[in-house]
């Protein structure tokens, strides 16, 4: 089977688009990185307070693919483990964007919520 790969020439253009706080998770864990299936699970399972399954990973990942927020290509084709090939996963430049726009976001709403507490503390 052909190596695919998707285009992430014209992310710079585009909005950031909506995600999920598992999508949110996966993008986090791929920032900077190709990682394949197991590596993600891996990655994000390290604190997680429940554990992440292949079945949660998956439909993620095919989300952002469809949302051009990844992209992926396969790995060697003979693999020194014997196992199967892999697919490797990374973030596109939407995808960065996205996950900044949710971080800038959560950073703002962190910051509110303490301001409020400080004033209801005061009061």
């Amino acid at each position: 089977m052909p190596s695919r790969k998707k285009k992430d020439s014209d992310d710079k253009d585009q909005k950031p688009v909506r995600i999920s706080a598992i999508d949110e998770d996966v993008l986090t864990a791929l920032m900077g990185r190709e990682l394949y299936g197991l590596e993600i699970l891996d990655q994000l399972n390290l604190d997680r307070p429940s554990e992440l399954k292949f079945g949660s990973l998956y439909p993620a990942l095919n989300r952002l693919e469809k949302k051009g927020l990844v992209s992926w290509k396969w790995g060697d084709e003979v693999d020194e483990s014997g196992g199967a090939r892999r697919k490797y996963y990374k973030v596109t430049g939407l995808g960065a964007k996205s996950l900044r726009a949710v971080q800038v976001y959560r950073a703002a709403l962190a910051k509110r919520a303490v301001q409020s507490q400080a004033i209801l503390g005061d009061a």
